[in-house]
């Protein structure tokens, strides 16, 4: 109930109460009626401005409450608007203190790391300087082995021109040599040739008669490299000679090298000037 409403209940609890109090007069006395109600009306008009005063007084006092009122709302509305400020200072302190915070235990996490990293560094500092320790002795030892090198690489070279006059010589002896051993094995061939059987004029089991065909050539090396269609299941041995020929054509002469069960690999001991062993060629251990 508002203070208003309360000054008006007063003034209706007083207008009754004088109310019953002139009812009550008047019943009493029963007399001057006149004279009693003026009486009456010039007190009720006495008592009206009182209650009128009182009435204006609790009005300003009302009116002075609600300015009052309105004061300690607005003080309040600026109060609760200072709180709000505040508490949002606060928010932003407490955000820019965890910010401070993980910042510092970033800064704290790369000292460690930092100091850490002097560690290892100060570690492999140690190190490289044993390591540049060790480089030093082994190059003291290096140097050392250099001079004993070098004079070894002059005694060397000093072989090594002599080696390469007894290479030289050995080369021509091995190259004339060679020559007459073609010649011989092309005499043989060509006594084969003419009918001759040299393999039973040469001291030793007979070999026995196996036909072959030349599967395939390497002629890239030297000595070329033939590959027969006999093996082992054909009685074919390393050290058998082959002669190739094509139709009835003396071509060269191939020995066994390396026996397969259905194939063995030769190297070529000559052919004839111009001549060139070649895929599908005839081979024999002996010429019919």
């Amino acid at each position: 109930m508002s203070l208003l409403a309360k000054v008006f209940v007063v003034i209706q609890a007083v207008l009754i109460m004088v109310y019953l109090g002139v009812t009550a007069t008047l019943y009493q006395h029963k007399r001057d009626w006149r004279n009693s109600y003026a009486k009456l009306k010039e007190r009720y008009k006495v008592m009206a401005q009182i209650s009128s005063k009182e009435i204006d007084q609790l009005r300003s006092g009302v009116r002075a409450k609600d300015s009052f009122i309105q004061s300690k709302q607005v003080e309040v509305s600026d109060l609760k608007k200072e709180l709000d400020r505040q508490n949002s200072d606060l928010v932003k302190t407490k955000t820019d203190l965890n910010t401070e915070k993980n910042h510092f235990e970033n800064e704290q996490r790369m000292l460690k790391q930092v100091s850490d990293q002097k560690q290892q560094t100060d570690k492999e500092l140690v190190e490289q300087r044993q390591r540049n320790d060790e480089l030093h002795n082994q190059l003291d030892a290096a140097t050392r082995r250099r001079e004993i090198a070098e004079g070894q690489v002059a005694r060397l070279t000093q072989l090594k021109t002599s080696l390469e006059k007894d290479l030289a010589d050995l080369r021509g002896s091995y190259a004339d040599t060679r020559k007459s051993l073609k010649e011989k094995e092309l005499v043989l061939a060509m006594l084969e040739e003419s009918g001759v059987n040299v393999t039973s004029i040469i001291a030793g089991p007979p070999v026995p008669a196996i036909d072959a065909r030349v599967a395939a050539v390497k002629d890239d090396v030297q000595p070329a490299l033939v590959l027969l269609s006999v093996g082992s299941d054909d009685k074919v041995e390393k050290g058998f000679h082959f002669s190739v020929y094509r139709g009835s054509e003396f071509v060269g002469k191939v020995v066994v090298e390396k026996v397969l069960k259905d194939s063995c690999g030769c190297r070529v001991m000559f052919t004839k000037e111009g001549g060139k062993i070649q895929a599908g060629d005839n081979a024999a251990t002996r010429l019919q």
